[in-house]
């Protein structure tokens, strides 16, 4: 709804705010409002284009509780007001660090082949505490999950490797360290996949994109790239 507050020395100043938000001691109209009164409409008033905002950056791209937080910060917003939004949406089961996590590591999953290492040190420079990263990327590939991921890794890093000999494992050990696989499951792996010497590798079955060396095509999670965020 929206509410309309005689300031008295200020003129007329039009605050737009929920019904919920309303002080309970609001004077009645044409009556004065003291400045703590006045601070607590402005503030509400303040809450609810924050709260406006946050969906709007969310209907564009999910991002961590933290870069939420410093975009409306930069943007001007009171702190007080984008702390109480952020608590809100989370109280609310709006949007957590938790949804971000779960849905940043199904996203990457679907177009990279990697393993719970490379997912938990993707969240955390995203600004996701440890523990939680921790937890999302291990619900996100289980130990089954991981050796299925892996092969399909060695499987592509195979066919540039080109040799069988040790060295060559060992560079597809490697390879599938870089890709988050622990230790033990990037060895096993790696002799698993091995290609008979002399044999012609198989490229049937393999998504695009899994036998390069070039950086990582799937979006970060602390990707910063806001140019489709400027409102109209």
């Amino acid at each position: 709804m929206r509410l309309d507050v005689d300031l008295g020395v200020d003129g007329r100043v039009t605050y737009e705010l929920a019904a919920s938000s309303l002080p309970p001691d609001l004077p009645a109209p044409g009556g004065e409002i003291d400045p703590a009164g006045h601070r607590a409409i402005a503030l509400a008033a303040e809450r609810k284009r924050a709260a406006r905002r946050l969906f709007s950056l969310l209907d564009r791209k999910l991002r961590p509780v933290a870069k939420l937080r410093d975009r409306l910060l930069d943007e001007g917003y009171h702190p007080e007001a984008v702390q109480a939004v952020i608590e809100a949406m989370h109280d609310q089961g709006v949007h957590s660090d938790r949804r971000f996590a779960e849905a940043w590591c199904r996203d990457c999953l679907l177009s990279r082949a990697v393993g719970p290492r490379y997912l938990e040190g993707k969240l955390r420079e995203a600004g996701i505490a440890a523990e939680l990263a921790r937890q999302a990327a291990n619900e996100a590939v289980d130990p089954r999950t991981e050796a299925d991921l892996a092969r399909r890794a060695a499987s592509a890093r195979w066919r540039r490797v080109g040799g069988t000999e040790p060295r060559d494992v060992a560079r597809v050990v490697r390879f599938l360290l870089s890709r988050g696989f622990g230790p033990g499951t990037a060895a096993q792996v790696a002799r698993q996949t091995k290609p008979v010497a002399g044999s012609r590798p198989d490229r049937d079955g393999v998504e695009e994109g899994d036998d390069h060396d070039g950086p990582d095509d799937t979006d970060d999670p602390d990707d910063t790239d806001d140019t489709d965020d400027t409102e109209a």
